[in-house]
């Protein structure tokens, strides 16, 4: 009987643990925080401080263009993804603002390219550096 006990905690134990680490510092995307930042833009803002518009706590975070890899975020930012990155290594019609806090990245933004360009933002930003440039593209 104690032996069926020992092995059922082990199996539970386990399933914790592997359901842990699938989401445990997975990244979320914020659609919210999306349309906040494209209000701003749209309203002629050139720069915009991300840290008027976000809630979360975040140390880094940079924009990323069409064809990035998670590989090439990873690095960039020193960090680890898990989660969705809107499959940015194979679309063109996007930028993704990727927050990271501490090792892993903790937020999404999809910022759409048929409108605004996000070029300009080759530095990584910091809660005390945290302007946004906002570009036009000439329609």
């Amino acid at each position: 009987m104690k032996k069926k006990v020992v092995i059922g905690s082990i199996l539970v134990l386990l399933i914790v643990l592997v359901f842990a680490s699938t989401f445990l510092h997975k990244a979320t995307e914020d659609p919210i925080l999306a349309k906040r930042i494209e209000e701003q833009a749209n309203s002629g803002v050139m720069k915009i401080r991300l840290s008027n518009l976000t809630n979360f706590d975040w140390d880094q975070a940079m924009v990323f263009g069409p064809y990035t890899s998670r590989e090439m975020i990873e690095d960039r930012l020193d960090i680890t993804v898990k989660g969705s990155i809107q499959n940015i290594d194979f679309r063109d019609d996007l930028f993704l603002l990727v927050f990271a806090n501490g090792k892993y990245a903790v937020k999404t933004v999809e910022l759409p390219r048929r409108t605004f360009d996000f070029t300009n933002n080759v530095f990584i930003l910091t809660p005390s550096y945290d302007d946004l440039n906002v570009g036009r593209y000439l329609q």
